[in-house]
C-alpha cells in the first residue's frame, strides 16, 4: 500500500533527484526532525483514548466543559457527542509552521487519510472489542476535518 505519493513533498523530491543512489525517506525525516519529534508523532499517529460514562474521547482533545455542552446539545446521543468532541480541522494540525502552502489541498487529503489508516489500525489494536469509526470529510466543500466514533 502507499500512503501517498513521493512527488506531493517537492523538498524530497529535489533531495532524491539530486542524491538519486543514495537518498530515501529515512534520510529526509533524518534531515527535517530529530528523536523528540519522531515520539511526538507516534501519540500522533496513535492517540491516547480516554473513556468517560462509556463515551469514546482522543485524550489530547478532551474537555470536560465542552462534554457537558454537548451532551446537552445532542441529546445525550453518544456518537454524536463523540462525533463533535472527537472532530479537528485537519489544516489546524500544522498551521503555526505551515511554510509551503504548494498543493496544499492534495497534502491535507493525504494527511486525512494517513491519520484514518493509522488511528483505524491502532484502534482496533488497542480496542479489539470496540467498533471505532474514522471519517474524515469536507465540511462546505471546502475544509477537511477528521473525526472518530464508536459505533454501539
Amino acid at each position: 500500500m502507499v500512503l501517498f505519493d513521493d512527488g506531493l513533498i517537492k523538498e524530497y523530491v529535489e533531495w532524491k533527484n539530486a542524491n538519486p543512489d543514495n537518498f530515501s525517506w529515512w534520510n529526509y525525516v533524518n534531515m527535517k526532525a530529530d528523536l523528540d519529534m519522531a515520539l511526538a508523532f507516534a501519540k500522533f499517529y496513535s492517540p491516547e483514548v480516554i473513556i468517560i460514562e462509556d463515551y469514546f474521547f482522543l485524550k489530547d482533545k478532551f474537555s470536560k466543559r465542552l462534554f457537558e455542552l454537548w451532551k446537552k446539545e445532542c441529546n445525550n446521543s453518544k456518537i454524536d457527542v463523540e462525533k463533535m468532541m472527537n472532530i479537528y480541522q485537519l489544516r489546524d494540525f500544522f498551521h503555526i509552521n505551515d511554510q509551503d502552502t504548494d498543493n496544499i489541498d492534495e497534502k491535507l487529503k493525504a494527511l486525512g487519510n494517513v491519520l484514518k489508516f493509522f488511528w483505524e489500525m491502532s484502534f482496533s489494536r488497542r480496542y479489539p472489542d470496540k467498533q471505532v469509526k474514522v471519517e474524515v470529510f469536507k465540511e462546505d466543500d471546502e475544509e477537511l476535518f477528521i473525526t472518530v466514533y464508536e459505533i454501539s
